[in-house]
């Protein structure tokens, strides 16, 4: 059941922001009370909590609808007040419109504050909106609840490579042009730790192989494929002969991305030159290992890893090499290499920004033990 708080009153009131205030400084007051039951290992706990919606976190942003975030604030557990002043704050991402739910509740169950944001879709710009996030949140130090200071940047699969890539990026220039331009706050973008699930750390090459598939799937093998069902017998058979890079099996084709850029390459290869040339080059998105290996000095330095060995495509040696590499700066870092196996949990995919309860569980667990007993 929701319950609207005295704060959403004034929220919708004639006082709105105090005068002089910026854009992007926290509006208390615009709440509303929800609750939930979260059951928390064997347990059932209830938490009621202010949820803020729709929260602008960038003040020229490009796509104003999609470039928000959502804070939950615990303020009961069980019947039993909690001041949520001092705890951490954990910040993830919502893949598309969906939240991650199950880490969400848990967090809020333990007493952390929960921060979620919606992100635009290229990995370029995801990683640019939640530094904007972030550097929001730290802007808002002593009016949204919570420790600044402890930041734990979460997610699993695209959404915790975002996280691992902004826990290891931090305090570096690449992406302060986009910043400036999406006006961002103008305040630090420092992570305390990072708690990634399965993280797909190589994300731009990930949304390529997408977008690949997709436009394979959807469009270019469906068209091929009524093309040569209008071919007479003959013709077909000799087509498929000379272009033996396309499969044709019971009225459908299917082939290789790379063989298409092979083949388009050689028809068109004078004008592909030239649209490269006057094409204007890519932002170059780099990894969260490369900021390790140039060891940036203002990374995140807690890290809380987890793949498996049964139903992910994120390789065991993209978590080796980013394990490694923190290990060898003194960074603290707990990992498992078989997460998902023998958990009860549902494994999840690349695609779902969700944890799931046993993982988050997990997750917040080792948040609980180490962020928030921080000295």
């Amino acid at each position: 059941m929701t319950v609207v708080g005295i704060g959403g009153i004034v929220a919708c009131g004639s006082m709105g922001r105090a005068h002089g205030a910026s854009a992007l400084d926290f509006d208390e007051g615009g709440y509303r009370v929800e609750s939930a039951t979260v059951k928390v290992g064997r347990t059932r706990k209830t938490v009621k909590y202010r949820l803020y919606s729709g929260v602008p976190y960038a003040a020229d942003p490009v796509d104003p609808a999609r470039e928000k975030l959502s804070v939950r604030v615990p303020v009961e557990v069980d019947g039993m007040a909690i001041d949520p002043g001092r705890a951490p704050i954990i910040m993830n991402t919502a893949s598309g419109d969906v939240e991650p739910v199950a880490e969400n509740r848990i967090a809020l169950a333990s007493g952390l504050v929960v921060v979620t944001s919606r992100v635009r879709d290229t990995a370029w710009n995801g990683i640019v909106d939640l530094k904007a996030a972030v550097r929001y949140v730290h802007h808002n130090k002593g009016r949204l609840p919570g420790d600044v200071g402890r930041i734990v940047a979460s997610g699993s699969g695209k959404a915790g490579g975002l996280a691992a890539l902004a826990g290891a990026s931090a305090g570096r220039g690449q992406y302060d042009d986009d910043l400036r331009r999406i006006g961002a706050a103008r305040s630090s973008d420092r992570i305390y730790a990072v708690a990634a699930n399965m993280p797909v750390t190589e994300i731009g090459k990930a949304d390529l192989a997408y977008d690949r598939n997709l436009l394979l799937a959807k469009y270019l093998e469906p068209a091929g494929a009524r093309y040569l069902k209008r071919l007479p017998e003959d013709d077909r058979s000799l087509y498929l002969k000379r272009n033996s890079w396309i499969d044709w099996m019971h009225g459908r084709i299917s082939f290789a991305y790379d063989d298409l850029l092979d083949l388009l390459d050689q028809v068109g290869n004078r004008r592909a030159k030239g649209l490269a040339a006057s094409a204007k080059p890519a932002p170059v998105l780099r990894s969260a290992m490369d900021f390790v290996r140039q060891r940036n000095p203002q990374r995140a330095r807690h890290w809380w890893l987890r793949t498996g060995t049964d139903g992910t495509d994120v390789p065991l040696t993209v978590i080796g090499s980013l394990t490694t590499g923190l290990r060898s700066l003194g960074d603290d870092v707990d990992v498992d290499w078989d997460a998902t196996v023998n958990r009860g949990d549902t494994v999840n995919r690349d695609d779902s920004a969700d944890m799931g309860t046993a993982v988050a569980s997990q997750a917040v667990a080792w948040i609980d033990g180490t962020v928030a007993r921080r000295s």
